[in-house]
Formats: C-alpha cells, sequence, structure tokens
C-alpha cells in the first residue's frame, strides 16, 4: 500500500523539464491572450475614429531614467529636500540659556559693528572737508 502511495506522490509532482513546459505555455498563452486584446481595442478606435476611454485606479507610475525603479509621481527632489529638512537640528541652541547666551552675542557683535562704522564714518567726513590750500 505504500508503494502505491509513493507512486502518487510521485505522479503529483511534476520533474523540472514538465514544469518548464507548463510555465512557457501559460506565459506564450498570456501574451497570445494580451496582444489580441490590444488589437481589439485598436480596431475599435479604427472603427469610428473614437478614442477609447479607460479609467485606471492609482496615481501614475514613471520610471527614473538613471536607475530603471519605478518612482511616484512626486519628484525626487522634492522627496530628498522634505527629508532634509525632517532631520532634527539638536545643535548648539538646545537649552534656554544657550539660546539666550547666542542672542545676547549676537546683539553684542551688531553693536560693535555699529560703533566701527560710525567711526569710519567721522573719518571719511573728516576726510571730505573743503581744503583750497
Amino acid at each position: 500500500q505504500t508503494t502505491e502511495w509513493i507512486k502518487e506522490y510521485r505522479q503529483s509532482k511534476p520533474g523540472l523539464e514538465v514544469l518548464q513546459n507548463q510555465i512557457d505555455h501559460f506565459v506564450t498563452d498570456y501574451e497570445q491572450k494580451m496582444e489580441q486584446e490590444r488589437k481589439a481595442k485598436e480596431a475599435l478606435v479604427a472603427e469610428g475614429g473614437w478614442t477609447v476611454v479607460q479609467h485606471h485606479k492609482g496615481r501614475k507610475k514613471t520610471t527614473d531614467s538613471e536607475s530603471g525603479i519605478a518612482v511616484g509621481s512626486v519628484a525626487q527632489a522634492a522627496v530628498e529636500n522634505k527629508l532634509a529638512k525632517k532631520k532634527p537640528q539638536l545643535g548648539l541652541d538646545f537649552y534656554r540659556f544657550q539660546k539666550r547666551e547666542a542672542l545676547r552675542n549676537e546683539i553684542m557683535e551688531l553693536q560693535t559693528k555699529f560703533e566701527e562704522d560710525k567711526k569710519r564714518l567721522q573719518q571719511l567726513r573728516a576726510a571730505r572737508k573743503f581744503r583750497p590750500y
């Protein structure tokens, strides 16, 4: 009885060649079917001069020209820009006192620059004085 089961099992599992033939047959049938559908659509278009419009759900997918990878309708640069903006900037001004210090330093720098500019302007004005002789 066990030999019958073994025979049944072996018959139910085809070899690699048989399986490859079945796959090839299935693929060729599918391609022929798709070709017939395409020809039927072309015939409908040519028949009355009308274009048959079909609705496709989902967004349009495009392929990236360099890598050949399917990319959504959003531009790659926009995606990279968005990812760059999302990165948290835990840097110099993490604590409140650091923010106050940075602001104080910035104000001090602006004041010193302002004083230097005032001195420079005074020197330029003094150099412009009218001296006829």
